[in-house]
């Protein structure tokens, strides 16, 4: 089992600096249920896949409004709940499923093929490492 440590420290340090960007001048998008802060637009209208560290597969498809569609096991979703932000080389999904709310976040750089992502969800961890389609 692997443990939580590590990605609610991530999730901590991004949430500060999201909270901290403002301070920076970075621009604001309005969207996915709120005003959310990106450094860059490259990743609006791609597609990634790949499967999880609990072999569980996904598609996440980063749309204008800073919202994800996503395919995850086979079922796809697409909510105005499900958001992305990129803030200071650091990538945030937040995805609401109906037992509770998962966070996956890593480093990205423009022009990546992959983004490694630790996700959380309650007391659920894993790993997910995506790929350009």
């Amino acid at each position: 089992m692997k443990t939580i440590r590590p990605a609610a420290i991530a999730a901590v340090i991004l949430t500060l600096l999201v909270s901290l960007s403002g301070c920076f001048g970075l621009p604001s998008i309005t969207g996915g249920g709120g005003t959310t802060t990106t450094t860059d637009s490259s990743l609006v209208g791609t597609s990634w896949s790949g499967t999880d560290s609990d072999g569980d597969t996904w598609l996440i498809e980063f749309q204008s409004d800073n919202t994800v569609g996503f395919t995850y096991d086979g079922n796809a979703f697409d909510d105005a709940t499900d958001t992305w932000v990129l803030a200071g080389g650091q990538l945030a999904i937040t995805i609401a499923f109906s037992d509770g709310t998962a966070t996956m976040t890593g480093p990205y750089t423009d022009g990546s093929s992959t983004i490694d992502l630790d996700g959380v969800q309650g007391d659920a961890s894993w790993t997910l490492t995506l790929t350009k389609q």
